[in-house]
């Protein structure tokens, strides 16, 4: 009997793994497969490995004939040949999603051929705002704006003929493309005598010029522009504005704005001084064959710099978040709705048209008086009707619940704690809308030059704010965009001679980061020890409050499933692999289905599931959990 039903189980098995086999060579044409399967069971506890692969042999076959094949053999057919037909392949679902909205992904090897599709692609998405730029127009703007600049600043002193003298036009280049805007230079050439002898000088050559960037929203057109996306741009002005002024935070001078279409260049407009040094991507990865204890020393002072920078914002907090609100002098006075980059919206239209424009689409939010209305606000904008969207939703607010965020806690003086009432903690404080790479200038050396992208600043709860991590050290909790691969010649290997622009996609180690991350928070430690040295502060009473920029980690991971339904599922399912031991598993689909139905976890797994949670924002990891 025990032979019997042995014989059926194999025979059934094997059956199924015959039906996998020629799955993969009919939907991925690989005729070499391999399936394998392995389960234990020890102590009660269960555990499964399982393989499914496979390899086109003649792929390598090719490969291998095109090596050894004589140069003088060529194989010739008689009569007229073939027509080839030009098919035209569908991309996959996950690389189309990957258009629909803007998506930090790091640049990827590209030939010519595509880097020039990519370009007029581009340039057909911002077709309608191109449209409406003059850049004749531009150029005699960006003079009048010059002349009276130094005019100003020749006030009070003796006007010399090169002050009064006119400038001639200054040249504009571009347009250069961000996720959201268009860019371009103005460089004037008009120098003074000091500075065209300071050209004979290399270290002072850099002066010779002054150049500015010209910042222009893609949605900037007449038709499109509305009240709320104008607001977001004054704001990002005057906080920039605010920051050069009251705190060291380099960031860019602000030249002059407009936050309406209805001016001398046609389009809505920022003007800034161009901030000297090279993207963080140019540097952080470093170079082949380069020392990795000069480059970790790098990495170490381009965080400390970060962080000395971010810390600086903590001056601004406020009881309500969403947007700064600034009165008509400019003055910061409150917290107002916030602009937010609607991507549901986005996906819904590419399905509708996949020809469709790749213009933003804005959702007005907030403001908020509780830390967790912010972090659920855009799922809020859409009601889950389907069963697997509802038990993903549920899961993904559930995780949301087990963030902790500072509560109201006793204030502190130089006096030490004060007496009475005491003055309550506020919730909110003033961030930038997502720090990565592209954001940050620095130097070869390390030195941050400039803190770039502000536009859509907002007022956040503590784990989103300026304590929080910078979001490529928590990339790979984000397995959607997040293309880290076990082979060290991925992260390593440079470009070829098909990517003359030596771009790659290079990413960190999972291990990196986790070291990264905890070199990041005892550094904004170490800072904030020496802040509130002076404030009555000690170790210990420091040491009691939530460590926010740990459980930055999974905030920031969740809030950015909350705003980007392509990762949201990637996400989820990352978060409880990591939380996930031996003996403690939490399987997505399983949980998802559960929750879907509208069943509830039960007490203990739950338990278990919020007690993980915990040890993985203070440790960066769950002791047992078997995860990259």
């Amino acid at each position: 009997m025990a032979g019997s039903l042995a014989k059926t189980f194999v025979e059934r098995s094997r059956s199924e793994r015959k039906a996998e086999l020629e799955r993969l060579d009919k939907d991925r044409g690989e005729n070499l497969g391999l399936v394998l399967g392995l389960s234990s069971q020890i102590n009660g506890n269960q555990a499964h490995v399982d393989y499914v692969g496979g390899f086109d042999t003649r792929k390598l076959w090719t490969g291998l004939t095109k090596l050894i094949k004589p140069p003088g053999l060529e194989v010739k057919f008689e009569g007229p040949e073939p027509v080839k037909e030009e098919q035209k392949t569908l991309p996959p679902l996950r690389d189309a999603l990957l258009d629909v909205a803007p998506l930090n992904l790091r640049p990827k090897k590209e030939s010519a051929v595509e880097r020039e599709k990519k370009s007029k692609k581009r340039h057909r998405d911002f077709a309608g705002i191109l449209a409406q730029v003059d850049t004749k127009a531009m150029a005699a703007f960006a003079r009048d704006i010059m002349q009276n600049r130094r005019k100003l600043t020749a006030k009070g002193k003796n006007k010399g003929k090169n002050n009064e003298a006119p400038l001639r036009l200054p040249l504009v280049r571009g347009p250069t493309f961000g996720s959201a805007h268009v860019f371009y230079s103005v460089e004037f050439h008009d120098t003074r005598e000091k500075n065209r002898e300071s050209r004979k000088n290399k270290e002072t050559a850099g002066n010779a010029e002054t150049k500015w960037i010209i910042k222009i929203p893609i949605n900037g057109t007449p038709d499109t522009w509305d009240q709320l996306c104008a607001e977001t741009l004054r704001t990002e002005a005057l906080v920039l504005y605010m920051l050069a002024t009251e705190t060291s935070i380099p960031v860019p001078e602000v030249i002059d704005a407009d936050s309406s279409p209805y001016n001398q260049i046609h389009v809505p407009y920022l003007i800034m001084e161009y901030m000297e040094g090279q993207p963080l991507d140019k540097v952080w990865f470093g170079t082949d064959g380069e020392d990795a204890d000069k480059l970790r020393e790098r990495r170490i002072k381009i965080l400390r710099g970060l962080a000395e920078s971010m810390l600086q914002l903590g001056q601004y907090e406020f009881e309500r978040g969403g947007a700064p609100v600034f009165d008509g002098g400019g003055v910061l006075v409150g917290v107002g709705p916030l602009r937010e980059l609607d991507i549901q919206a986005m996906i819904d239209r590419w399905f509708g048209n996949e020809d469709c424009e790749r213009a933003p689409i804005y959702a007005g939010v907030g403001p908020y008086g509780e830390p967790a209305e912010m972090y659920t606000a855009l799922l809020d904008q859409y009601p889950c009707e389907a069963e697997a969207n509802t038990g993903v939703d549920r899961l993904l607010r559930m995780l949301i619940h087990f963030i902790r965020e500072p509560s109201a806690s006793k204030s502190y003086t130089s006096e030490g704690l004060v007496k009475g009432k005491g003055k309550q903690e506020m919730g909110f404080v003033l961030a930038h809308p997502g720090l990565n790479m592209r954001d940050v200038i620095v130097s070869e050396e390390g030195d941050v030059k400039a803190i770039l992208g502000w536009d859509g600043v907002r007022v956040a709860p503590k784990s989103l704010g300026n304590e929080a991590l910078p979001n490529w050290l928590v990339r790979d909790f984000n397995p959607f965009i997040w293309r880290w691969q076990p082979a060290p010649e991925f992260w390593t290997k440079k470009g070829n001679s098909e990517n003359e622009k030596g771009e790659t996609c290079r990413e960190d180690a999972p291990w990196v980061l986790r070291e990264l991350r905890d070199e990041y928070a005892d550094i904004i430690r170490g800072l904030k020890r020496e802040q509130r040295g002076g404030d009555g502060f000690t170790s210990t009473e420091v040491d009691a409050r939530v460590n926010v920029t740990k459980q930055s980690l999974l905030a920031l991971s969740l809030d950015a499933a909350v705003r980007d339904p392509r990762c949201r599922t990637a996400v989820l399912r990352r978060i409880l692999e990591k939380c996930s031991r031996m003996s403690e598993e939490f399987d997505f689909d399983r949980i998802v289905e559960v929750l879907g139905r509208g069943g509830y976890l039960d007490g203990y797994k739950l338990k278990c599931l919020e007690r993980n949670f915990r040890e993985l924002v203070q440790r960066g990891y769950v002791r047992g959990a078997v995860v990259w």
